[in-house]
């Protein structure tokens, strides 16, 4: 249930037909819900970062999750490792997983995508280069000015609303 949930979240990100060019992020859902169990936000890289790469974050079933979504292009990748710079810092990484439809890479879990998300919520800006191995699959910038609002509404009340998975 849970991780169809997911597929169509990221499908309806998949499915979106234009960047934005400012820090909006598209919210589904929110934070006192009780029959549906799903919250997420949706950035889109911008414009002059190339194609269309959408940032999601969810908390389905009070499970926490992070994606990198391509609108258009499937992955023959099991897993990527990304790297990552906020405010055109120093770079960090972290290694990501492929999601069944080959459309992204995932923090599946609050283990792994909270500390993501917590490191980048104060920041302006998101640089991601996703690799596997030589080859580079997603290369996309993100204006995360404003992602407070969404961080507040989908990450911070997640696992929190007693959801059995």
């Amino acid at each position: 249930m849970a991780l169809a949930a997911l597929a169509l979240t990221i499908g309806a990100a998949s499915a979106q037909t234009d960047s934005t060019t400012s820090a909006e992020w598209k919210i589904d859902g929110g934070p006192n819900q009780t029959e549906t169990v799903i919250t997420s936000g949706v950035l889109w890289s911008k414009p002059e970062s190339g194609e269309g790469t959408a940032f999601l974050m969810a908390c389905i079933m009070d499970r926490l999750s992070l994606w990198f979504a391509h609108r258009d292009r499937k992955f023959n990748a099991d897993a990527a490792e990304v790297t990552y710079r906020i405010d055109g810092g120093p770079p960090h990484s972290v290694s990501m997983s492929a999601h069944e439809n080959k459309r992204g890479f995932s923090l599946p879990d609050a283990e792994t995508a909270k500390p993501f998300l917590d490191q980048i919520v104060g920041g302006r800006t998101l640089d991601v280069v996703l690799r596997d191995k030589d080859t580079v699959l997603i290369e996309a910038s993100f204006d995360i000015s404003r992602m407070r609002e969404a961080y507040d509404i989908v990450v911070q009340p997640c696992g929190k609303q007693g959801a059995q998975p």
